[in-house]
């Protein structure tokens, strides 16, 4: 809720203030102010004023004024249903103040009161409790929206709209979800503790039974026969014990509070002798802190004639700029002149004869770097060639002197074999070198991408049979490891025949 009306509680009809204090006078606590019936049994649109919270009607028998009182107060306090019959029969109900007479299927209606209280500022301030009840022919119910608004009906909340009542929807939209409810208990607590400042759910509820009693035909009869002492004793609370218990120690505490009024004069001319010396303390921290104020108020005056000659210079840099800004605007206009001689030139037809030579030189560019980049490609490769099969020339020569040896030291060999009289098939027969030429040697010219004429030359390619080659060398090995085996044994047997010697 956005208004606060807690801590205001029930006070006698008076003007004066009474002896719970300002806070609880006559003119903080609210009253009744307005109320009102829209749609709701015979009433079309209808609206009460009180005057100083007082409403009097007046009419013939029939005319609605029970009505009017039993669909307002104290049903709007409570939203109690059951309790609407003033004389407590239970004859009256929503359902039937809502479809009773009536043809139409759905109804809505609203029932509102308007209570006005002053404020600490000295205006008004509203609270309005309502609820809005929708009537269904189809299910013989009636259903009540309670809601509890600052807003003040007729002027910041319309419930008529397009001539039809306010739809529950819209309600909520204006007056906020959080202060409508359709339960009985949510909105006696909200209005017990807006409207009464009263937090105690027994205290609130035995108020409202009083209200309800006392507005019964028949309370006259029990007060003449001495039944309202009773009544009131079932309805109001009695005194806190603790309060009373409270007063009674207070009374038994006057020498302490004696005592320690006595130490509290004490205490204050204690604090005024401490003033005297304090005020000749702080006259000294003022006359320092007047002191840097002075100093300060220096410093600002230097500060505002720096200002002052800045604000000179600033003055000074603007008219530089106005002048810059005047060789500016020359400059750009001179520049439009210049762009438009050049547009005028590029659109020449010299210019673009000059633009097409411009375009052909740069593509005789492109496609000579290509080719010098094409030439140098081919260079190289032709070097990488020439290195590579240098190379291999290299190898294959090695390879070939290496079995050359191989051969010399075999024929060594096997004269050696003769000579001493071994079979030369175990030193087996010596690996010549499978050679095969891939290329002959080749003259090719070439123009250079400066028109010379040059002669290249490709040296002839041989291969060599490497497969060939490692397995006659394998079979070879194999051959003389078996020729080991008889030299071992040759040799094993001259020992013999030498140590027989």
């Amino acid at each position: 809720m956005t208004t606060d009306a807690r801590g205001l509680v029930p006070v006698p009809r008076s003007g004066a203030a009474t002896t719970a204090g300002p806070a609880t006078t006559a003119g903080t606590r609210f009253r009744l102010h307005r109320a009102g019936i829209q749609n709701v049994w015979q009433y079309d649109e209808q609206d009460f004023s009180f005057g100083d919270g007082r409403l009097l009607l007046r009419g013939k028998n029939g005319a609605g004024k029970s009505k009017a009182l039993e669909m307002l107060l104290p049903y709007l306090l409570d939203g109690d249903s059951r309790a609407l019959d003033a004389t407590g029969t239970g004859r009256t109900t929503l359902a039937w103040l809502m479809l009773d007479g009536f043809e139409q299927t759905n109804r809505l209606g609203y029932l509102w009161v308007e209570f006005r209280g002053t404020a600490d500022d000295g205006g008004h301030r509203h609270l309005t409790l309502g609820a809005a009840i929708r009537a269904s022919k189809s299910t013989q119910k009636a259903l009540p929206t309670f809601f509890v608004t600052p807003l003040r009906i007729g002027e910041d909340l319309h419930l008529v709209e397009a001539g039809k009542p306010l739809p529950v929807d819209r309600l909520k939209e204006i007056v906020g979800s959080d202060n409508t409810t359709d339960r009985a208990v949510q909105h006696r607590s909200c209005v017990a503790r807006e409207l009464f400042g009263i937090t105690d759910a027994t205290r609130y509820r035995n108020l409202t039974q009083l209200l309800h009693r006392l507005r019964r035909p028949t309370v006259g009869d029990r007060i003449e026969h001495g039944g309202l002492v009773s009544l009131l004793s079932e309805t109001l609370p009695g005194l806190d014990e603790d309060v009373v218990e409270k007063v009674a120690r207070n009374l038994h505490d006057l020498d302490a509070v004696r005592d320690e009024l006595g130490r509290l004069e004490r205490t204050d001319a204690a604090l005024r002798t401490f003033l005297t010396s304090y005020r000749g303390y702080l006259a000294g921290v003022l006359r320092t802190s007047a002191q840097k104020v002075s100093h300060e108020l220096g410093v600002l005056a230097q500060r505002r004639r720096a200002a002052g000659d800045a604000a000179q210079r600033t003055s000074d840099l603007r008219t530089q700029e106005e002048e810059s800004e005047g060789r500016l605007e020359t400059l750009r206009e001179e520049e439009q002149a210049a762009r438009t001689d050049l547009a005028a030139l590029h659109a020449s037809h010299a210019y673009r004869s000059l633009r097409e030579l411009s375009e052909r030189r740069g593509t005789v560019e492109a496609l000579h770097t290509a080719a010098v980049a094409a030439f140098t490609t081919l260079r190289n490769a032709h070097d990488a060639e020439e290195g590579s099969a240098e190379r291999l020339a290299e190898g294959i020569d090695h390879l070939g002197s290496r079995l050359a040896e191989l051969g010399t030291e075999h024929r060594e060999l096997l004269t050696q074999a003769e000579k001493a009289g071994l079979p030369t098939g175990h030193l087996g027969e010596a690996v010549a070198l499978p050679r095969t030429v891939l290329a002959q040697a080749t003259e090719t010219e070439l123009t250079t991408p400066g028109g010379e004429t040059r002669t290249v030359r490709h040296r002839s390619v041989a291969r060599v049979d490497a497969v060939t080659a490692q397995e006659g060398l394998r079979s070879w090995q194999n051959q003389l490891e078996d020729a080991e085996a008889v030299a071992r044994n040759r040799a094993r047997m001259v020992q013999e025949v030498t140590h027989l010697i």
